[in-house]
């Protein structure tokens, strides 16, 4: 057998002289389907994307200001005084009733469901999801909920591609591609950021980056910002002043803003954890009734002392990258939206993180700034800069999704010299969290319900080998017309385990394994090999992939593999069995650690 590690996949003159003026050979043609299909869903995502945000202008207006109007305003200037403290839980019961007596999986910030549909559900939601969850989440947040819409939309846009996937009867697969291209459209049309759109549903939920199903996302989330600017126009979400870095010195800082904003991840993942145990275990009749109430009342509480925490928080997040905030309030703000988002997520009821998040990191990022620029007042550029970089660090650590968080707040800042310190900020943000916390805020849901979920996605590593890298060249050939009787004198079976049987010219006719040997035969009809050769058994050629052998090897139900030279006279030049593709395993284990074993006296990092 082959000695690994396994080289670069370079293919062979053969293979390519084979697949010149092929038709679907790196893409299949029911991608050109699909993404027709996924154009379609991201029109209607979007469009229910900008349907929720009119929706969640109005229930504040309502509820806040006494008035029906579709104006975005802000629930931080209403004049209530102390009955702000009872308007969330009307909203928190409502939605805990539609939990209880509707649809369960509208708990929640939306992405560990959908996440869940794609991974257990073979990508099915129910219509419920799609029709209840706007409304549950326009309720949650026009109530002074303190989420984001984003987590909602994504689950709801990917309800729509899970409907339609199944309306038009779809592989489970391609639901799933469909599935992700709702969410994208949702998250793209949500903040006029395609690019933050494909990766969420790349990190998130296809946890993969193949062309047939990377293509399709990418022309929903396209689809879905056209249709958000046809009503809300180019401007950005979040207009803000172009940052520049004083030196390259300054990164060391964003580091350490790195470290900080993991430890604020960390312990916001800890702390919703606990919190949704302790409201899961409250001992009394109908808790995800009544839990949520019990949350939002304490968010009135909070919300009475810090009006800022209410709702998306979206004019504090324009206030913190425009430095119209002071340290004091940075802080308040910061620290209030925190337990306002954990209190409220863990008590059961729905809305996004997302712009949660932005606003818990953005006012500690920029009271960092500021106190740095007391030790290096040369050195800190901006504090808004600061409350950017810190922004995408929070979400990244939390979400496990730095990729996402980088790309979306270049795209809010649409600044090139952001770049850099995201990625820095970002980078050891998630790495600290990854390092004290085996679960991110998307899954600890679907951890505690027995699921195991891996946002680590790589090339798998049957589709980084050729078939002749780990096929056996030393092996037995038998001739079809020799008599059995004849083999058996001269056969020593070692560690045979498969061997080809060929005619005169050379061409396979079947295999044999050891035990067909034992057959019996008479002095008047001997048998011969050509009688015993059995035909299970996968053909393959050197230069394809091990995947698409082992998918032949699938399709067929066997175990052994025959490599051959030719279309023609299929002359074996190699075997392979189901355990030698097994080994590819222990290659990506002694790969993976700090010294490799030596096999047959052969170093393995050879």
């Amino acid at each position: 057998m082959a000695e690994f590690p396994i080289p670069e996949i370079a293919a062979t003159p053969e293979s390519q002289s084979s697949r010149k003026g092929q038709f679907g050979v790196a893409l299949e043609p029911e991608v050109v389907r699909i993404s027709i299909f996924a154009l379609g869903v991201g029109l209607v995502a979007g469009l229910v994307a900008q349907g929720l945000l009119e929706l969640i202008h109005f229930f504040t207006n309502l509820f806040f200001y006494g008035k029906i109007s579709f104006a975005d305003t802000n629930p931080a200037g209403n004049h209530l005084g102390l009955w702000v403290i009872l308007i969330p839980s009307i909203g928190a019961l409502v939605v805990g009733l539609m939990i209880y007596y509707l649809e369960p999986t509208l708990k929640g910030h939306g992405i560990p469901e959908a996440m869940e549909a794609v991974l257990f559900g073979k990508s099915r939601m129910r219509i419920r999801v799609a029709v209840l969850k706007p409304l549950a989440t326009a309720l949650a947040i026009g109530t002074g909920g303190p989420f984001g819409a984003e987590g909602p939309i994504i689950q709801t846009g990917a309800a729509i591609g899970s409907l339609f996937g199944q309306a038009v009867g779809l592989s489970p697969y391609y639901r799933r591609v469909l599935l992700a291209s709702g969410a994208a459209a949702g998250m793209a049309a949500t903040f006029t950021a395609p690019l933050a759109g494909i990766l969420v549903a790349v990190e998130l939920l296809l946890f993969e980056l193949r062309a047939r199903s990377f293509i399709p996302v990418a022309f929903a989330a396209a689809v879905a910002t056209g249709v958000r600017i046809h009503f809300a126009g180019w401007a950005p979400l979040f207009p803000m002043a172009a940052y520049r870095l004083t030196s390259m010195t300054e990164l060391w800082l964003f580091a350490v803003l790195g470290l900080l904003m993991g430890a604020v991840g960390v312990v916001m993942i800890r702390v919703l954890a606990w919190l949704e145990d302790f409201f899961d275990e409250l001992p009394f009749r109908h808790a995800l009734i009544w839990s949520p109430v019990i949350g939002a009342l304490i968010l009135g509480v909070i919300g009475y002392f810090y009006p800022q925490v209410l709702g998306t928080s979206y004019d504090t997040i324009r206030d913190m990258l425009n430095d119209r905030l002071t340290a004091g309030h940075l802080v308040g703000i910061s620290v209030a939206k925190f337990w306002a988002l954990v209190i409220s997520l863990g008590s059961g009821t729905t809305g996004g993180v997302f712009a949660p998040s932005l606003v818990v990191g953005g006012g500690l990022g920029a009271t960092f700034a500021m106190g740095a620029q007391h030790l290096f007042p040369t050195l800190v550029s901006d504090p808004a800069f600061y409350a950017l970089a810190a922004m995408a660090a929070v979400f990244g650590g939390i979400a496990r999704a730095p990729f996402t968080s980088i790309v979306f707040l270049f795209e809010l800042s649409h600044n090139p010299n952001a770049l850099l310190p995201l990625v820095v900020c970002v980078m050891v943000s998630d790495g600290l969290v990854r390092l004290c916390s085996r679960e991110s805020i998307m899954t600890i849901k679907l951890v505690k319900r027995g699921l195991i979920v891996l946002q680590d996605y790589s090339a798998p590593v049957l589709m980084r080998a050729r078939i002749d890298q780990v096929m056996r060249k030393q092996f037995t050939i038998f001739k079809a017309d020799d008599e059995l009787r004849t083999v058996l004198e001269t056969f020593v079976p070692g560690d045979a385990t498969l061997m080809p049987v060929v005619d005169a010219a050379g061409a396979l006719v079947g295999i044999v394994e050891p035990h067909d040997l034992l057959r019996t035969d008479s002095a008047e009809h001997p048998l011969k090999m050509r009688e015993l050769a059995r035909q299970d058994y996968v053909l393959a050629h050197p230069g394809e992939l091990v995947d698409q052998v082992h998918r032949e090897m699938m399709r067929k139900e066997t175990e052994n593999v025959v490599v051959v030279e030719g279309d023609a006279l299929r002359n074996p030049v190699g075997i392979a069995r189901a355990n030698d593709i097994l080994q590819l395993r222990r290659w990506l284990m002694e790969e993976e650690t700090r010294e490799p074993r030596k096999r047959q006296g052969v170093a393995s990092s050879q």
